[in-house]
């Protein structure tokens, strides 16, 4: 009795499978085993094989003996028997010796198949793992161990669209490599960058800012976070050795021309020491001259020591004196052979000096003192005799006392003549007071003229007869005006103007008072003592307002005082070596702001003040006009540098060209604001030139990429259309794929922010279409091999249906229609499946138990040849026939697929259940 016959009982009360499945709980192993080899639904196969404890057959069904489905359902029954700990890892361990099918049955119980991963280290197995593993823990653990590059991008790929968990993690650590790889590229174009500014500065060694460029690059290359590449280093170091050789070549000229500046300065310096000496005793030789007596002048001594101050000039060499040294000695040898001369001829210096006071002698001996002290008005003041500055300060006393009372005499006669001339108009216009100022004015101016003109004197008694004429009516009209100004002073006494105002108003009757008083000879006296008396008490409350203001002058020009120090401190302990323009700029407006704010000041202070704080700002001035004027200098040389790169060809070297001149504009100083203006509207402009001309070819360039990412489109919705359209002739669609990849990858560079999604997207449509065509042929193929074991299995039917000797004629159209049905026919499988059919009729017992025995040995070579276990039935059969092969020295035989299928195909008439039990262990699962 069949096993579903024992379990479920006779076919009339067949139960339903889930009736069939729940009776399986109760069933002991040997029929749950049996159950599950037989050839009964598959459901309910894998249902009895869930209750199965671990044994021999589950093992081989979990490894291969059986079909897909059944192999899938032992490993999780494998697996679950671990994760309940009715099975041991090591135990599974002693029987599985190959760690990718320890892995695979394990992976369906995770703490089992974690332990197993923890063992594995293989990059190949883990990607396996990684892509194919049974759990999702399996595949991610096996992910998160794959650390080498070439197979992370493996499983990127790989896993792409089928374990999104998988895809993040390789796709982390890709990104992590080309972040990596971003930062070393970033680094390297910076060391070549570095490499090339500090060879470009290299040629422009004239650079002011020379050496703070060069740390500075020193500096950025140290600071690299990579170790650059030796050609990068190389070119580095080769850079600085040239640079360094360069110094010493220079430091070498440097000395030589320092050792013979030093030569030539000894030679100077000693032509030099000789002609200071030739001045000296010159000079001693006019000193001595001036002080000899008459008796001593008669001497030899004196021509033979200025025929030897000759002599030891013509002794110099002509090139280490300048002409104008050597003429201004040979002139001063002249002077003193006359000057020895005069004095023979006139005797000493001494005794024509006392003569000068004398008026009989005083022009004889002015005339004879000029031509004695001619040469020594050539010499410092300092380096004079005595008795002859003395004759110098004489004659030069006498000449100014002539000359000034000689301009005194002239401008006291204008004077006089002035004042006669406005007096006569005064008094015939009827100006008393005017008038008579005028003539009291010219009676004193006429007292200090030694000698009048007659013109002069007549005008004058003119003058006398009009004032006197004037005189005799103007009495009678002061008194009652000087009266009207006294109560008008009186009347402010306890006035509330403020004082500003209220002195205004006293000032101005004041001088309404001196108006009124002028021209009359003799003034009032209790008058005047009214006026004055009232004049104090009005001015008594301004007194403490002009106090406060004389304070606060006082202060102001202390501050003023203070702040003309610190100007001058400033000009004289300022770095003006290495100045900071901007910081001197910014004081010299703040001086000039506090000398502002620094006012009122004393009248008699302003301008004693102002020309000592003016010149000092003049000073700064000075300064800061040197500097605008040399930084103006340095901009429009850099405004035509930029003129240039603006013509020049390649616009990469013009742009880096233009990046190093704006940082050397932000290091030059201000110039003149309306000069800095106009020269930086300049070199913007220039500047603003060749970044457009850059600008220009990345819109063209944008534009290249556009057209681009266009035809990507167009070939990704071509492929889409494609992955639409049936697999009808797969070849030429194949052929239309390859073509779209080819035009595809000759895209060149496509826009940043859509090439990942472009390639993404036609990549993925590619990866979708070669599965598509792949699972096509997959099944092609499992359908002709299906097809092939349909047609076999006909022919067995037959053949089984001749042997018990019924009608065959049903099962003859049956294996007919069913060879028809078969689409391809590998080797010569159609060839034997007909010579069957032909002898089916003509198959005996003996042949058929001879068939079953060569299906067994078949599916042994099977498992031979694929490095399956065999049962453990056939066990010994296969040793016996491996050492059958050993002795007849074939050794393991090349069985292939195709050749197996070929024999298996060649033998017929095998019965059931047997066949169906090979046929499970020959095909391929």
């Amino acid at each position: 009795m069949s096993p579903l016959k024992r379990l479920f009982g006779s076919r009339n009360k067949q139960p339903s499978l889930d009736e069939q499945i729940k009776a399986l709980e109760d069933r002991p192993e040997s029929e749950l085993l049996a159950l599950v080899q037989s050839d009964t639904q598959e459901a309910l196969r894998e249902a009895a094989l869930n209750h199965l404890s671990y044994n021999q057959t589950l093992l081989n069904l979990s490894l291969g003996d059986g079909n897909g489905r059944l192999q899938q359902a032992a490993r999780k029954r494998i697996g679950q028997l671990l994760e309940e700990e009715h099975l041991s890892l090591e135990e599974l361990s002693k029987a599985v010796s190959d760690e990718a099918q320890l892995l695979a049955l394990s992976s369906y119980s995770s703490r089992a198949g974690q332990a197993v991963l923890e063992q594995i280290n293989e990059p190949e197995l883990l990607l396996e793992l990684a892509v194919n593993g049974a759990s999702i823990q399996i595949r991610r653990a096996a992910a998160e161990k794959i650390t080498t590059r070439p197979e992370l991008e493996k499983l990127h790929k790989a896993a792409q669209g089928r374990d999104k968990t998988v895809y993040k993690l390789a796709k982390q650590r890709l990104e992590a490599f080309k972040a990596e790889d971003a930062r070393r590229a970033e680094a390297e174009a910076h060391a070549l960058v570095i490499c090339e500014k500090l060879e470009q500065l290299l040629r422009t060694e004239q650079d002011p800012l020379f050496d703070a460029k060069l740390d500075k690059l020193h500096q950025d290359w140290t600071a690299l976070p990579i170790t650059p590449p030796q050609e990068l280093a190389q070119r580095y170091q080769q850079a600085l050795d040239q640079y360094r050789d360069k110094q010493t070549e220079r430091a070498e000229l440097e000395a030589q021309l320092a050792a013979r500046e030093e030569a030539e300065q000894a030679r100077q310096s000693e032509a030099q020491n000789r002609l200071t000496e030739l001045h000296a005793q010159l000079k001693q030789f006019g000193s001595e001259l001036y002080s000899a007596d008459r008796e001593t002048l008669l001497g030899d001594q004196w021509p033979e020591q200025l025929n030897s101050a000759g002599e030891s000039l013509k002794a110099l060499e002509t090139d280490a004196l300048p002409k104008r040294e050597r003429e201004s000695l040979e002139r001063q040898i002249h002077q003193l052979n006359e000057l020895l001369a005069l004095l023979r001829e006139h005797g000493p210096l001494e005794q024509w000096t006392p003569q000068l006071n004398q008026p009989e002698q005083s022009a004889q001996a002015r005339k004879v003192l000029k031509q004695l002290v001619k040469t020594a008005r050539q010499w410092p003041e300092n380096d004079r005799p005595a008795p002859v500055q003395d004759a110098i300060n004489a004659l030069n006393a006498l000449e100014q006392q002539e000359k000034a009372k000689e301009q005194s005499q002239r401008k006291h006669i204008r004077e006089v003549e002035g004042l006669v001339r406005q007096g006569l108009s005064a008094a015939q216009r009827g100006q008393v007071r005017r008038a008579r100022g005028l003539h009291r004015a010219s009676q004193e101016k006429r007292e200090t003229l030694e000698h009048i003109p007659a013109h002069l004197a007549s005008k004058l008694e003119e003058l006398d007869q009009a004032i006197e004429r004037l005189s005799d009516w103007h009495e009678f009209a002061v008194t009652p005006k000087k009266e009207a100004l006294i109560r008008s002073m009186q009347a402010l006494e306890h006035s509330t103007m403020n004082p500003e105002e209220l002195a205004r108003k006293i000032h101005h009757l004041q001088d309404d008072w001196r108006e009124v008083s002028k021209g009359v000879p003799h003034h009032d006296e209790d008058l005047w003592h009214q006026f004055q008396e009232a004049s104090h008490r009005a001015f008594e409350p301004c007194k403490e307002f002009f106090e406060a203001q004389a304070r606060e002058r006082e202060a102001n020009q202390a501050k003023r005082e203070e702040l003309i120090e610190q100007v001058q401190l400033y000009l004289n302990g300022y770095h003006w070596d290495s100045p900071v323009w901007k910081d001197v700029e910014h004081t010299l407006k703040q001086a000039r702001r506090e000398w502002r704010d620094a006012w009122p000041v004393p009248r008699q202070a302003v301008k004693a003040q102002e020309e000592r704080f003016e010149p000092l700002m003049d000073q700064l001035h000075a300064k800061l006009g040197e500097a605008y004027d040399a930084h103006r200098a340095e901009k429009e040389l850099l405004v035509q540098r930029a003129e240039q790169l603006r013509e020049q060809s390649d616009l990469h070297q013009a742009i880096e060209g233009a990046k190093d001149l704006q940082v050397q504009w932000k290091q030059v100083g201000q110039c003149r604001p309306r000069e800095d203006q106009a020269l930086w509207k300049q070199f913007r402009e220039h500047c603003d030139a060749i970044f457009a001309r850059r600008q220009a070819q990345f819109e063209a360039a944008d534009q290249a990429r556009q057209a681009q990412a266009e035809e990507a489109e167009s070939l990704i919705k071509a492929l889409k259309t494609l992955q639409q359209q049936p697999l009808d002739t797969p070849g030429a669609q194949r052929a239309r794929i390859d073509e779209l990849k080819s035009q595809f990858q000759a895209l060149k560079e496509l826009p940043r922010q859509q090439a990942q999604a472009l390639n993404d997207a036609f990549y993925q449509t590619l990866k979708a279409l070669d599965e598509q065509h792949k699972n096509a042929r997959r099944q092609a193929k499992e359908r002709q091999r299906q097809q092939l074991f349909n047609a076999a299995e006909a022919v067995r039917a037959l053949e089984l249906a001749s042997l018990e000797g019924g009608d065959t004629t049903a099962a003859q159209e049956e294996a007919s229609i069913a060879l028809e049905a078969v689409e391809h026919w590998p080797g010569d499988s159609q060839a034997i499946l007909n010579q069957r059919l032909e002898r089916a009729a003509s198959l005996t017992s003996a042949v058929q138990t001879e068939n079953l025995e060569a299906l067994r040995l078949l599916c042994i070579r099977k498992e031979i040849a694929t490095g399956q276990e065999s049962p453990e039935s056939d066990k010994a059969r296969r040793m016996a026939y491996q050492m059958e092969q050993l002795q007849q020295g074939l050794g393991q035989r090349s069985d292939t697929a195709e050749s197996l299928l070929l024999e298996w195909l060649t033998l017929g008439g095998v019965p059931d259940p047997e066949y169906t039990q090979l046929l499970t262990r020959f095909q391929p699962h």
